[in-house]
């Protein structure tokens, strides 16, 4: 067993290379033991000792011990082999024995940190130090080579799996450089690869077992009955191998192979094994999955290794590379909530930090150290990039100073970084449009720009002056390019404490830069509006502050995504009209704002937003914008002339705006998130425009697209736009309240003799065709007006005076914001009788009539009952053609004095359905995911009248699920089919499309007006979506197997 030295104190090691002889005392400055807490770690380590006091280390140390000291000591010892070149590659991981727990221990920690950090959550005997190679070189297999003691020590890092329980170290992460490799091959790999690879493999591992075994030796059946007793072949061939082969074959098999190494020395065979190993597994990198954070967070498996960060979105993609390791200038861990953390890694020449989301705090301390020591390993300094390292909690938990001249040591790595190129913006060279000075553009009043105006704070202007004596400084909420960003107190010149928001510049910014921060400032003393953000003074004296109102909801399109399941309607439309107040007071001074989005928007309290981050402010420390090299502009809410021509206006500032009304509706979500930003303006161009958000009420959304008209002229203005936005809150208010009084209020049920307990009277419906009416003023109210709300409503004229839909040719939607009111009888029914001789002939009366119409109804429920079927058969012809069934039912035989049934209303776009072609359907995808889709659709056809409103959503998906099959087939399918026939077929897919959201438009009609009398029409026009969106799918087969004809992919049926 390894002896105890001297407690280690900052070891200073010039070179790890053992001189020749008896090795030297290790050189340790004198330290007063008695006055420091002295522990003893045992560091496990790998060997090919089968003896396990040869496979660890005893090192003596004190609390103020640096983790580097330790490795060190383990390295000039000489325990794991002599002259170690690369020391940097090796590091201290500690690991709980009895959970997957793993903390990788930065060098710069001292082992009283890790004490009260770590071990002080479990039991100390439960812990594990293990010295492992973590940082490889970029040519790591030609450095190796070199370092024969690092080749050997990586080598049996790599090959050590759970199979093997000779040494202590045995079990290692999963997912630990190095680790991957012989681990991942025996546990994952071993069984997929082929038998001559794994044979090949398992040779090499034995030749350098036995390096000094004759190459002849397993030729001898008794040497390798002592291979197999002794050893065993698991160590070196999977276990699925053998069991496949027989035990005689498998022996000639190895001997065979074993020849080919035979004469491989020790070093040979690892690199040989290295480089097999290398062509199916990644053998320099480790994964981590997590959650890269643009604007929207996207789930990627991040690696990391010799080669820098990069992200793999899909194990059939090559890796992108995210950032170098030369280009990191900053590291830092932040927690969030539920145990997660964020990494933020400061990139050379990006104007924001890459942010990466983990699951864990662990997890990302771990990513932060192995990055950490990549940039030691590959770059030009030795220190450490991660901030405040060693005192990073003590920093969280205290007070910030105020910033004094030693601001710069404390400057921020964070913001001479930014992401990845990102996909959401891109360059626009705009040097003709801003002035170094920054500010806003002064306009003509026919809303183009003039001059520029650079408003730097000229002598003699109003001056916000305060003293830094009046400001207290509290946490910090960010940072960002010009400096770090504050919560604090304010006290004014009344006494009154007010929560502020203080905006830090550094002390080492340039003057343009300078004079771009107080810009900002400059331009909000000019605004005064109660939706927009307040300044409330400047300290210009160096450190400059800028310090404004603090709200504590923090940004708008944050607070949209926590509570997209709690805000209404009514509350995103007030939003979207407060911006727009604030905008219309910005176009009054003839202003714009160029960079109208969420991430501007601050919200005061759950009813009230501000617009902010005026000027560079936000365009400097946006995490979403892609640095070019002039300016950075947000492509993706920018009108085409700002794109094509960098044209900048009042109507410009329109469009955005409606960019930024569509992010509101649909709560945070970036616009074109699924175009790159070169792709943006070819769409524009063609006409295309956002889709409208799901819960966008349609008049809301035909403002918006009149704010995206291509010309600029043709946009309404502010003014214009806060009268419009003014009246649909209203609306949507008083929807809201109306919404919310019939969900509460349920009319009482009129309790009636058993007789008349059948359902309630149908609307009567003329024998003959009405003649034609057209109504010139507002033709889009031509549709029928059921009787009941004509008897029950004196201002609705009676329905002969509407045409039918039997001769109407267009049949408009029903409007969700058409409130009609119903009674059950007509107001002359409750004339107050005068005696009860007349109160009995008024109910006689009345019986006689409830009969009749009751009659009258049956009768056309017959009808009905007729109309269906013909509609089924007309749906699938094959699921009624054998159908010997009547069409009447037996009560039809006592209506057949009855002149008829009226003629049902025409369907638009009826199709006559032609038979499918007789073709050979074996294996055919298409052709059964069609009938699939049928059978869905009468489903929702056989179900509706059964499900309550909530559940129609249930039998829809049905039919959108089985549609994505039906389009994923035919996707499968479309590269083999001809040219000529794929753009039919792609115009039928976008049919089926439309078809999928007039049915679920339909569905949201009738769950909404599933307490009023149009409910039955409401489910009609389901049936009719449906009944198309068949029709569509049945001539998409057509058009399939039309094209498989001219393919001649097309087969007639077996005899």
């Amino acid at each position: 067993m390894s002896g105890v030295s001297e407690p280690l104190s900052r070891v200073k090691v010039g070179t790890l290379r053992r001189p020749e002889g008896p090795p030297e005392p290790m050189v340790v400055v004198p330290v007063d033991v008695e006055k420091e807490d002295v522990r003893i770690l045992k560091v496990c380590f790998y060997s090919n000792s089968f003896n396990p006091g040869k496979n660890f280390k005893l090192v003596k140390c004190t609390v103020q011990t640096e983790i580097q000291e330790i490795i060190t000591s383990i390295l000039l010892s000489g325990r794991i082999g002599p002259n170690i070149q690369l020391a940097e590659c090796y590091g201290l991981r500690l690991k709980h024995m009895k959970s997957d727990e793993i903390h990788w221990l930065h060098p710069q920690m001292t082992v009283g940190e890790v004490q009260d950090k770590y071990e002080c959550l479990h039991v100390e005997a439960e812990w594990r130090y293990d010295l492992q190679i973590r940082y490889l070189p970029e040519d790591f297999m030609e450095s190796l080579k070199e370092d024969r003691t690092t080749l050997l020590y990586f080598y049996q890092q790599v090959k050590s799996t759970p199979v093997s329980q000779n040494t202590l170290n045995a079990e290692l992460h999963p997912f630990s450089a190095g680790e991957v490799l012989r681990n991942d091959y025996m546990q994952r790999y071993a069984s997929k690869v082929s038998e001559g690879m794994a044979l090949q493999l398992g040779c090499l591992e034995l030749r350098r077992f036995f390096k000094d075994m004759p190459h002849n030796a397993l030729d001898k059946k008794s040497n390798f009955e002592l291979l197999e007793k002794e050893v065993g072949l698991d160590l070196f061939f999977p276990k699925q191998m053998q069991e496949n082969l027989k035990p005689k074959q498998f022996r000639k098999m190895i001997q065979q192979t074993f020849q080919q190494y035979a004469s491989l020395r020790e070093e040979e065979c690892v690199m040989k094994f290295f480089n097999t190993l290398a062509g199916f597994a990644n053998i320099d990198q480790e994964t981590y999955r997590c959650e890269l954070i643009q604007g929207w967070n996207i789930t990627v498996d991040l690696v990391i290794g010799p080669r820098g960060i990069r992200q793999l979105t899909s194990q059939d993609t090559k890796p992108t590379c995210l950032a170098e390791f030369k280009q990191i200038k900053s590291i830092r861990c932040l927690p969030l909530e539920e145990g997660q953390a964020v990494l933020q890694l400061g990139i050379e020449g990006a104007p924001q930090s890459l942010s990466i989301k983990t699951s864990s705090l662990a997890e990302a301390e771990n990513m932060a150290d192995l990055i950490d020591g990549y940039c030691r390993l590959q770059g030009e300094h030795k220190g450490s990039l991660i901030m405040n390292a060693k005192k990073d909690g003590e920093k969280r938990n205290s007070l910030p100073q105020i910033p004094t001249l030693n601001l710069e040591a404390r400057r921020s790595q964070l913001s001479e970084s930014c992401s990845i190129e990102s996909d959401i913006y891109a360059e626009i060279p705009d040097e003709t449009l801003r002035r170094p000075g920054g500010g806003f553009r002064v306009l003509k009043e026919d809303g183009y720009p003039t001059t520029t105006v650079t408003i730097v704070g000229a002598p003699g202007g109003p001056q916000y002056g305060v003293s830094r004596e009046d400001v207290v400084l509290n946490r910090i909420l960010g940072e960002g390019f010009f400096g770090e960003v504050y919560e604090g107190v304010y006290t004014n010149h009344k006494g009154e404490k007010i929560n502020v928001a203080v905006k830090t510049c550094k002390k080492d910014c340039t003057q343009d830069n300078k004079e771009k921060f107080m810009s900002e400032a400059v331009i909000m003393k000019k605004l005064d509006h109660p939706h927009i953000v307040k300044l409330m003074g400047i300290i210009e004296e160096e450190p400059t502050w800028i310090i404004m109102e603090l709200y504590p909801y923090g940004e708008l399109g944050h607070y949209l995504e926590r509570n997209k399941n709690s805000l209404k309607i009514p509350t995103l439309v007030l939003y979207s009209l407060q911006v727009c107040k604030a905008m219309a007071y910005l176009e009054s001074i003839n202003c714009v704002h160029r960079d109208i989005a969420v991430r501007n928007i601050l919200v005061a309290s759950p009813e009230c937003v501000k617009l902010g981050d005026f000027g560079l402010s936000r365009y400097i420390e946006d995490e979403d914008y892609y640095k070019a090299s002039v300016t950075r502009l947000p492509i993706k809410w920018m009108s085409p002339e700002s794109i094509n021509f960098r044209r900048f206006t009042t109507a410009s500032d329109v469009w955005m705006f409606a960019v930024c009304m569509w992010e509101i509706l649909s709560f945070g979500k970036q616009p074109f998130f699924w175009l790159e930003n070169k792709d943006v303006i070819g769409v524009l161009e063609k006409g295309d425009r956002l889709p409208k958000p799901d819960l966008c009420p349609p008049v809301l959304y035909t403002l918006m697209t009149r704010c995206w008209d291509y010309d600029p002229s043709d946009r309404p203005r502010f003014t214009e736009l806060v009268c419009s936005l003014s009246d649909i809150y209203q609306m949507e208010k008083d929807i809201a309240i109306e919404q919310e009084r019939n969900a509460r209020y349920r009319p009482p049920k009129i309790l009636e003799p058993t007789a008349f307990q059948e359902p309630p009277p149908k609307p009567s419906r003329p024998k003959y065709r009405p003649p034609p009416q057209t109504n010139l003023l507002a033709p889009k109210l031509q549709f029928q007006v059921p009787e009941g709300l004509c008897a029950s409503s004196p201002t609705l004229t009676s329905p002969m005076e509407y045409p039918s839909p039997g001769n109407s040719l267009h049949t408009p939607p029903l409007h969700r914001h058409n409130v009609f009111k119903r009674h059950s009888m007509r107001e002359e029914d409750f004339i107050r009788p005068s005696s009860r001789e007349e109160a009995q002939q008024l109910w006689e009366a009345e019986k006689v009539k409830m009969r009749q119409v009751l009659d009258r109804q049956q009768k056309q429920m017959v009808e009905d009952s007729q109309w269906l079927r013909r509609e089924e058969r007309c749906l699938d012809p094959m699921v009624y053609m054998n159908d010997k069934s009547p069409l009447t039912p037996e009560k039809e035989a006592g209506y057949m004095e009855f002149t008829g049934p009226p003629q049902k209303p025409p369907r638009l776009g009826a199709q006559s359905i032609q038979p499918t072609a007789n073709l050979d359907r074996t294996d055919d995808a298409v052709y059964h995911n069609v009938m699939t889709l049928v059978e869905a659709v009468l489903d929702l056809k056989n179900r509706l009248s059964q499900l309550p409103p909530e559940d129609y959503v249930l039998v829809v998906k049905n039919v959108g699920l089985n549609l994505r099959k039906l389009i994923g087939s035919v996707d499968d399918l479309l590269p083999s089919l001809p040219s000529s026939s794929r753009t039919e077929i792609e115009g039928t897919q976008k049919l089926l499309n439309k078809d999928l959201a007039e049915l679920i438009n339909k569905m949201r009609l009738a769950q909404q007006n599933a307490v009023t009398s149009l409910s039955e029409d409401c489910k009609r026009q389901m049936l009719t979506a449906s009944h198309t969106l068949a029709v569509d799918a049945k001539n998409l087969l057509d058009a399939v197997d039309q094209a498989k004809v001219l393919a001649n992919l097309a087969h007639p049926p077996a005899e």
